[in-house]
């Protein structure tokens, strides 16, 4: 079990799940960035790439005002575990619908008020060598933009009128390539949060292997006191 926090010091607590990708430091950017964002009204909210359901559950047990919330994911076990996670949690089984699917592969006509995409958004080759892939899967292309800017494309199908999105850019990807893409097409965005971290230390060993990624733009990261230092932004769409 893990705990994760929420607003005013409260905490839940979840399942983990073998295989299912754990909470990060980038998930509680995201929630933080979210609840001073969040709708007043009724909504519906959809939590992509979510995991063991620790951003969905966490807004349920936030706010009042959410009327339905889908969790999807690529992985089988971690819609088993999400599963689990609103059970424990004591969540209104009624409200929660669960979908496996890629993006939006699988998703039917519906629209949402809030999406929050929390989908893998570094890049494959540094996924590979990180602590928080493990024997999970990460399809996000050499420069980590592949599942992101496929998002980017569909998102406008699925949102009502003056919904909201959420999402993280990490420069562990080529996160240049991201911001050209909103911008080329037009895409109104609010940068609501931007905070540097070190890589952990197990990932030090492969420098040499970051460097060409960097060297090649696919990432970015900046040495600071024989560190490497990277980038969350929480970005928000409307």
């Amino acid at each position: 079990m893990i705990n994760f926090k929420l607003q005013k010091d409260k905490i839940i607590k979840l399942h983990e799940g073998k295989n299912v990708f754990k909470p990060t430091q980038t998930t509680q950017y995201l929630y933080d960035s979210i609840i001073k964002n969040f709708p007043k009204k009724k909504i519906s909210v959809a939590d992509m790439g979510c995991g063991n359901g620790v951003l969905g559950i966490g807004l349920l047990k936030t706010f009042k005002n959410i009327d339905s919330l889908l969790l999807s994911d690529i992985s089988k076990d971690a819609l088993i575990i999400c599963k689990k996670n609103v059970r424990i949690n004591l969540i209104k089984l009624e409200k929660i619908k669960y979908i496996e699917s890629s993006i939006f592969n699988n998703f039917e006509k519906i629209k949402f008020d809030v999406i929050v995409n929390d989908i893998s958004g570094i890049s494959e080759e540094v996924a590979k060598i990180s602590p928080w892939f493990n024997n999970i899967s990460c399809k996000s292309g050499l420069d980590g933009t592949d599942l992101t800017i496929n998002f980017l494309k569909n998102y406008k199908n699925f949102l009502n009128k003056n919904g909201k999105v959420f999402f993280p850019i990490i420069s562990l990807s080529n996160e240049s390539k991201i911001f050209r893409y909103l911008k080329k097409n037009n895409i109104r965005y609010k940068i609501l949060l931007s905070n540097s971290w070190p890589l952990p230390q197990n990932m030090m060993v492969f420098k040499e292997k970051l460097k060409k990624l960097k060297n090649k733009k696919y990432i970015f990261y900046k040495k600071k006191f024989n560190l490497l230092i990277a980038t969350t932004k929480i970005i928000k769409l409307f």
